[in-house]
């Protein structure tokens, strides 16, 4: 009688889990068929639902393009105007079906990896280590699954990774590309591509064509009117420590002034003629050196001012050529403030502003938003953009120095990859979102170094998506999903390694106990803890291998922690010196191994074993 009651329970049950979930794959079988066109990203965004199953269950789920004659279970990918706002996407699932789609084809792939998150999958970061497939025998959509996602920005750019990662992670952009494949793998997957960068001095030190034949050196020998003339009134190139070709032209010189303008639009329909974004920018220098003639000063202008009445005429230039992109400019260094006299063409339609606040690094001085000397000035500056723009046509995107270690040289949790922190990106991008910007990128170098682990990276984009990310939740998925039955222990030891790392070394004031090397102390006790962890995990070497990483990482900390130790209490060179050196000889002893987890490139460890350490060294502990 008992038996009968379990049985029929049993029965019950299995009834209930079938009607309540569109099954996949039962037992390593399909049991649904995938139904997308037969081209462009929903046919892509098919193949990458069905490899993904298949290295989960071992089951291929068929692709058709007409799902009228499929029977049983089907995942629709589609796509229908007004499902999304943007290149968002909506998942729903009801009977027998799930369905993907999104008003802007692209978002069909967004949505696909959406779906592989449901039936566990995590894409943290670049394979080996930055993904996790669950191997199941069985997969299923639970019924009345109802997800919409729509980006917070609407221009995504990455600094880092190739067309299919950018779209695995959430970007709507990708690096532009002359390479034939390559460009048909971008229209395949329907991203957008953008060229950028400073320009302008190989405007000054080449001759491009309109005919796309390779570039020649320019000789000035018969055009020195063309020259800026310095304060003395000698007319000579401006070169700044990248362009030492010089800067500028004497723009007020009518023929220097068409001369760059064309040759600024050969550059474009040499290098990107059909990129959907070009931004062209002045030399890499605090100031834009202009020519300091009599007829160039007579205007009055500001470097703001000359840089955008040339970017005007390149850009009525390129569209009288048939350019479709859109073309930007930066506010940088030379270019930072508003101009105060020239207008954008067209009040900046089809343009973007890029918006670089450099010297803030990384919010190494926390949130724009509060009141340090720095954020308050760009804080001041965008406010004097917003005036300028008045009924601006165009975009503004902004150019964050997220990830990049250049300024951080000094500072113990920047040059460990602690900086910025998850919140302070949160608190940044509600404020740019509400100061009307709708695009985001994280400058390299060396953006695309996702060491320790992929988290801060990870929760970066997620942010590009939904700036009221719970990061707390956010973080709790990454300790379960990537460290598995060691996530307590690796998240222990990561958030006092964090905390210390951004603990300010001081003198101790009052008690013997209170050294002033006692972070250091405590970092490496950390690093052996970890050993515990590797313990927890077995024989899983993804694992194992994710938590080696973390000790190194560890271990790298307490180095850099020791060299802010002698630059600011002992005052020991020779010391400084030998720790700088130290770290030096981790990165290069464990670069095979670093490279071949897929968290840093041979260029990301030279990085940190020679800029880096070289920055400290030259600045704190007296040469290399």
């Amino acid at each position: 009688m008992v038996s009968a009651i379990l049985l029929a329970m049993l029965v019950v049950c299995a009834t209930a889990m079938a009607v309540g979930a569109v099954e996949l794959v039962r037992n390593g079988k399909p049991r649904a068929t995938i139904v997308a066109p037969s081209e462009g990203p929903p046919s892509y965004a098919a193949e990458v639902l069905q490899r993904y199953i298949e290295r989960m269950s071992g089951a291929q789920l068929p692709i058709v393009s007409d799902g009228r004659k499929v029977k049983g279970a089907k995942v629709i990918i589609r796509v229908r105007k007004g499902a999304a706002k943007l290149d968002g996407f909506r998942l729903k699932s009801s009977k027998d079906e799930v369905t993907i789609e999104a008003s802007v084809p692209r978002g069909c792939v967004y949505g696909t990896y959406a779906l592989l998150e449901e039936l566990g999958c995590r894409f943290y970061g670049p394979e080996p280590l930055g993904v996790v497939i669950p191997k199941k025998k069985n997969l299923s959509v639970r019924v009345g699954l109802d997800i919409l996602k729509e980006p917070a920005f609407e221009n995504r750019l990455p600094s880092f990774g190739g067309p299919e990662l950018n779209a695995c992670w959430g970007f709507n952009f990708t690096g532009y590309s002359k390479d034939p494949k390559r460009q048909e793998l971008v229209k395949r997957i329907g991203l957008k591509t953008w060229r950028w960068g400073h320009i302008w001095p190989q405007l000054i030190e080449y001759q491009f064509f309109a005919d796309g034949r390779p570039p020649v050196k320019m000789d000035y020998s018969d055009k020195q009117d063309w020259l800026p003339a310095d304060e003395k009134g000698v007319r000579r190139p401006n070169p700044s420590w990248d362009a030492p070709a010089g800067q500028s032209l004497c723009f007020s010189n009518p023929d220097a002034f068409k001369w760059f303008v064309e040759n600024a639009v050969n550059w474009v329909f040499t290098n990107c003629p059909d990129a959907d974004y070009v931004s062209m920018w002045s030399a890499d220098t605090a100031d834009l050196s202009l020519c300091q003639c009599e007829k160039c000063k007579q205007r009055g202008w500001t470097p703001t001012d000359w840089y955008i009445h040339i970017h005007n005429e390149i850009w009525r230039a390129l569209k009288a050529r048939g350019f479709k992109g859109v073309f930007g400019w930066i506010a940088y260094h030379g270019s930072e403030e508003p101009p105060q006299q020239v207008k954008l063409l067209e009040s900046g339609r089809e343009m973007d502003l890029l918006y670089a606040p450099r010297p803030r690094g990384a919010s190494m001085h926390g949130p724009i938003t509060n009141d340090h000397s720095v954020n308050t000035a760009y804080r001041e500056n965008i406010q004097r953009w917003r005036k300028y723009l008045g009924d601006f046509k165009g975009t503004k995107t902004v150019f964050e120095y997220y990830f990049d270690l250049v300024l951080l040289g000094h500072l113990p949790a920047g040059r460990t990859f602690l900086i910025p922190k998850p919140e302070d990106m949160r608190e940044e991008m509600r404020f740019y979102l509400s100061q009307g910007f709708n695009g985001f990128f994280d400058c390299d170098p060396p953006s695309g170094s996702f060491f320790p682990d992929p988290l801060r990276k990870w929760i970066y984009r997620k942010l590009l998506w939904d700036v009221n990310l719970d990061i707390e939740a956010a973080k709790r998925d990454f300790f379960q999903n990537y460290y598995g039955p060691a996530a307590k222990i690796v998240r222990e030891v990561r958030e006092e390694v964090e905390r210390l790392m951004f603990e300010d070394i001081k003198w101790p004031m009052w008690s013997p106990a209170h050294y002033a090397d006692r972070p250091i102390k405590r970092l490496r006790e950390l690093e052996a803890r970890l050993d515990e962890a590797i313990a927890k995990v077995g024989n899983d070497e993804i694992l194992r291998q994710r938590i080696e990483v973390m000790k190194l990482w560890v271990r790298y900390c307490a180095l850099a922690k020791e060299s802010e130790y002698h630059v600011k209490i002992t005052r020991d060179r020779e010391k400084g010196r030998q720790v700088e050196q130290s770290i030096r000889k981790l990165f290069e002893e464990n670069k095979d191994f670093l490279v071949k987890t897929g968290l840093l490139t041979e260029g990301d460890v030279r990085f940190l074993a020679e800029q880096v350490t070289n920055y400290n060294l030259s600045v704190y502990f007296g040469g290399k």
